[in-house]
């Protein structure tokens, strides 16, 4: 039942509308204006009817207070007065009423103008409480649209879309692009769940090491970007980029023990190392993958010479050094290839071991996927090139040969009991599916291919 508090210094007054609405409402009275907002501020009643001239303080002053007041502002107003006069009603409807009642009053008429008022204030809530729903609903739609579901930072596609927008502005700034040292290992060691950990740990220290006018957002797997706008110093970005790797450092190594698991960080200034975001992307991962291959757990500035040195590598060499890291002969503490390998290294062993006793021939190979010329790199197509590598294997191979990524540009794979010349046949067989499977021209698939030896071991 609806609650109205009826406000007037005359009993009279109060007796006849109390007769004529409890029937339908629960109708409390109040004879003065400050009793009458000590009565509202100890249950806020669903309507007010209050009369204009009392002793002390009036309807309309009464008026004013419940208006200027957040809590009450909402609740719906009626005028009580004996006073016809048109400039009366005015001021009354200007103070914010929702409708003037002249005393003596008709029962019928006075019902039929409260429910009437009521009513329009209940749809009135209504469609306010479906507006905010509706606005939550765009707002969550929106926020989903733009960020990314496990760190809540902004996705890709967005990321792109903003830096984009203020690299066009003139905005100059730096930016980062940065990965986790080694982050299969956090998988391999202690599962996916803390993976994902491992990666709100980076997207915190990120948080923590930015702006609300920079964009943070992360790219897909352990890569992340940050845009810092109009940060050009390059002291101040040297102690950005440190203060990232030393927080994430502390932050990973309170929960979890493996030094191998880091960061390392690319940068680029805006416009000395790019006008777009596809070029700055291009030589922030130029400036990263110099990094990474130069001891990680660092950070490097592009100049546009070293890294070119960096982008052609001996592919034979690299594999050597491969097989060296399954076997436990290289020196990881150097950072150069700290994978795990988990099971593979196991069975890379069980086979070198039959290897020995029975002098089965066996091969192993390096696959390579590399860029060619200067098609601007994206994760996306890395992707889809190394799914359709892993998908040309699987196609091409027998049960009992065995592959494994090595890393998200090359795949290591083993042929039971075949000699050189056959391996070399399923081999170009892998990269002719390959060239079927990924239809873009932008990917070049290499490989190195050697005979396991007992002396290997």
């Amino acid at each position: 039942m609806k609650r109205i508090l009826v406000v007037d210094d005359d009993m009279m007054n109060l007796v006849l509308v109390k007769h004529a609405l409890s029937e339908i409402y629960e109708v409390e009275s109040a004879s003065s204006g400050e009793e009458a907002l000590r009565c509202i501020e100890t249950e806020i009643p669903d309507m007010v009817l209050l009369d204009v001239e009392m002793p002390g303080m009036g309807g309309p002053e009464v008026a004013k207070m419940m208006k200027a007041d957040e809590k009450f502002s909402n609740i719906p107003i009626v005028f009580l007065t004996g006073d016809s006069d048109p400039e009366t009603e005015a001021e009354c409807l200007k103070l914010g009423a929702d409708d003037f009642i002249i005393k003596p009053f008709v029962p019928m008429v006075m019902q039929r103008r409260i429910s009437r008022i009521l009513e329009l204030n209940d749809l009135k809530k209504a469609l306010e409480i479906q507006l905010q729903q509706k606005t939550k609903q765009i707002e969550d739609v929106t926020r989903l649209s733009i960020t990314d579901s496990l760190t809540g930072l902004y996705n890709r596609s967005y990321l792109e879309q903003r830096v984009t927008e203020l690299v066009n502005e003139g905005t100059k700034g730096t930016l980062f692009i940065m990965d986790i040292d080694n982050f299969k290992k956090v998988n391999d060691t202690f599962g996916h769940i803390a993976g994902d950990k491992t990666l709100k740990l980076l997207a915190d220290t990120l948080r923590e090491n930015t702006r609300k006018m920079d964009i943070v957002g992360r790219l897909g797997g352990d890569e992340f970007v940050i845009f810092y706008s109009d940060m050009t110093d390059r002291k101040v970005s040297e102690n950005k980029a440190g203060s990232i790797i030393d927080m994430f450092l502390e932050k990973f190594r309170s929960g979890y023990c493996l030094p191998e698991v880091s960061v390392s960080i690319g940068i680029v200034h805006c416009p000395e190392n790019g006008k777009d975001f596809k070029t700055l992307y291009k030589n922030a991962d130029k400036a990263l993958y110099y990094t990474k291959n130069n001891g990680k757990n660092f950070y490097h500035f592009y100049d546009g010479k070293k890294e070119e040195t960096e982008e052609t590598f001996d592919t034979a060499v690299d594999f050597n050094n491969v097989r060296d890291l399954i076997e436990g002969k290289l020196d990881t503490s150097r950072g150069a290839f700290q994978v795990a390998y988990g099971e593979f290294q196991k069975i890379y062993d069980f086979i070198l071991r039959c290897v020995a006793r029975k002098q089965q021939l066996v091969q192993t190979v390096l696959f390579t996927l590399s860029i060619k010329g200067e098609t601007t790199f994206e994760i996306e197509n890395m992707e889809s090139a190394m799914n359709a590598l892993q998908q040309a294997v699987k196609n091409s191979l027998r049960a009992v040969d065995v592959g494994t990524g090595y890393s998200s540009r090359q795949y290591i794979l083993i042929l039971m009991d075949a000699d050189f010349e056959n391996g070399t046949k399923v081999v170009e067989r892998v990269v002719h599916k390959f060239y079927e499977l990924y239809e873009k021209d932008n990917m070049l698939l290499s490989y190195d291919i050697q005979t396991m030896h007992p002396e290997m071991k």
